[in-house]
């Protein structure tokens, strides 16, 4: 059985706090995060290196699933991005699995090909793991790459629906300021903090994920189904038609597919397959 190695984390809380006056940090108990990095992404190649085109999405990969706006496509960079989701409530499957919902910017191909990635990325999200019928855990957080993943102090619970964004302040050149902010909207309990980070602006991107660990990407775990919707780029709504799209065969056998768009273009879901071949998928509106 493949072990996952969860590791108790001090919480480095210097300006990250909840920003509801009254509320509690995040208690010790649950400052644990999957010793795991939220890696670029792993696109499946063909036998010229290049991206493997199979027909079921844009792309094909072994870590990501979601919606990507690439600046090769769109041609503009991007400075702000946020979604809404439904953190999603895991299942275990028999062994130690992980995955991820963020939105980000950065981390994907540079061009159509993907003979590059991009290694800059900074996003913020909630992951849901399980290690035993009995042991599933989830938390909220950020990361500036190639540092490591940070929980924050936003408690978050499964079913619980969480707004996240980030947007770089004034030019974005240089050593940029970048606010990252998550609102749980079922609690009414958020979280800030501003930071310095020097990203590509390459592109954005809506993404379900199986993180990376020492020996490389984790088991997905099973997540059901996910919605990511009310999707905003640059201060606008996202228009997601103009999006890539990227579904997961994940190594350990596990898939992730995402949906149709919905009506306004802002939204889809994922939904998880326990094999590589991938289970359908329809878009499943966020609650009322």
């Amino acid at each position: 059985m493949l072990s996952i190695g969860v590791c108790a984390l001090a919480l480095a809380l210097g300006g990250s706090q909840i920003s509801d006056a009254g509320q509690s940090r995040l208690d010790a108990g649950r400052a644990s995060i999957v010793a795991a990095k939220h890696a670029p992404v792993e696109i499946i190649r063909g036998p010229d290196g290049t991206a493997l085109v199979t027909g079921e999405a844009t792309y094909t990969s072994t870590n990501w699933s979601g919606y990507v706006l690439p600046e090769f496509v769109t041609r503009q960079l991007y400075f702000s991005a946020q979604a809404t989701w439904i953190v999603p409530t895991v299942v275990f499957k028999n062994k130690p699995a992980v995955s991820s919902n963020w939105v980000g910017i950065g981390g994907f191909c540079e061009t159509t090909q993907c003979k590059n990635v991009d290694q800059s990325l900074i996003q913020l999200g909630t992951t849901q793991e399980t290690t035993s019928r009995k042991n599933t855990s989830y938390f909220a957080w950020y990361e500036m790459l190639p540092a490591a993943s940070i929980p924050t102090a936003l408690v978050v619970n499964p079913g619980d629906v969480v707004t996240a964004s980030l947007s770089c302040a004034g030019n974005c050149t240089g050593a940029q300021s970048w606010t990252l902010s998550m609102m749980d909207e079922t609690t009414s309990q958020s979280w800030s903090n501003v930071f310095t980070y020097e990203s590509s602006n390459l592109s954005a991107e809506w993404i379900e994920e199986a993180p990376s660990g020492r020996h490389g990407i984790l088991p997905l775990a099973d997540y059901q189904t996910t919605t990511f919707d009310q999707s905003m780029i640059n201060g606008a709504g996202a228009d997601l038609s103009l999006a890539d799209t990227i579904v997961m065969r994940n190594p350990h056998g596990e898939s992730s597919n995402v949906s149709a768009l919905d009506s306004t273009f802002d939204g889809f879901s994922a939904c998880f397959g326990p094999h590589k071949k991938l289970k359908p998928c329809s878009f499943i509106p966020l609650p009322p």
